[in-house]
């Protein structure tokens, strides 16, 4: 189904104001799965503290900017039962804060043409703030695969960094969330091969957990020191499986990564690159 370029870039969205609280940004920590293994007790324990000395990690800004699945709106002309989500980035411009207010702005960037078999591609572009200024910009890739040749441009854009053709600079492995009650969760059981059924973790959360292991490998777990992390989806995760984080150290203040679940032996996310505040 052809979609209306021009609509959809004028799509109006209202602000929204979003107040949270420290419990709210532990909730989103144990979502990205942290105090899931006692091995990260150290690591995890800045995120898990409902008080004043709790550290946000950068990633929950993304949480507190999701929002309504506005997609399904007839009026979009998207055909959303067939819409990947396959790129998210997150650019920080100043930490986010432990509680408060923030106002959530956002809007169509650009939709591309790949053609009638092969859908279309939107980008989201997401603002936080609150009364200081800026805090976060965040962009959202999803495919379109219901929506190609609609005449409109192909993506010219540069890709993600690629991975090295070398071992990996460092490795890590991480738990994700089993807790019933943790968020990102998806609500159906899915059968994964051999009898074994797991629930699916959305994507925020396997953005969330890559984004602690790049913190904790780079950062010398510094959240305040990430600037910006993007990533590209390949599979899914589910909960009670571990993933393994492998870093490859570009420049001084850059690293590029991929994520791997390793009970499964399937890619997880492909791509993903961080920007960081290096040591002096």
């Amino acid at each position: 189904m052809p979609l209306d370029y021009a609509k959809l870039m004028a799509w109006p969205f209202p602000p929204i104001d979003r107040d949270y609280t420290t419990q709210d940004l532990v909730h989103f920590a144990k979502g990205f799965g942290a105090g899931v293994d006692s091995a990260w007790a150290t690591v995890d324990a800045p995120y898990l503290r409902p008080d004043t000395t709790l550290q946000a990690l950068p990633m929950a800004a993304v949480a507190l900017a999701d929002g309504e699945f506005w997609q399904q709106d007839p009026a979009t002309g998207i055909d959303w039962r067939q819409l990947v989500h396959v790129q998210e980035s997150l650019a920080l411009h100043r930490p986010l804060p432990s509680s408060g207010r923030v106002r959530v702005t956002q809007k169509v960037a650009d939709i591309f043409d790949r053609g009638s078999d092969k859908g279309a591609q939107m980008l989201q572009n997401l603002e936080l703030s609150d009364a200081q200024g800026p805090i976060a910009s965040i962009e959202v890739s999803t495919l379109l695969r219901g929506n190609g040749g609609f005449g409109g441009q192909p993506n010219n854009r540069p890709h993600l960094a690629p991975i090295p053709q070398r071992a990996a600079d460092a490795t890590i492995e991480i738990k994700t969330p089993q807790d019933p009650h943790s968020a990102f969760r998806l609500n159906a059981d899915i059968n994964i091969g051999k009898g074994t059924e797991k629930i699916m973790i959305r994507g925020l959360g396997c953005f969330g957990l890559a984004g602690r292991g790049v913190i904790a490998l780079s950062c010398d777990n510094h959240p305040q020191r990430l600037k910006k992390i993007a990533v590209r989806y390949a599979g899914p995760m589910y909960t009670d499986e571990t993933m393994r984080l492998e870093l490859w150290h570009i420049t001084a203040g850059q690293v590029v990564f991929r994520l791997h679940a390793v009970e499964r032996d399937q890619p997880v996310l492909s791509q993903g690159v961080a920007h960081f505040d290096p040591l002096d």
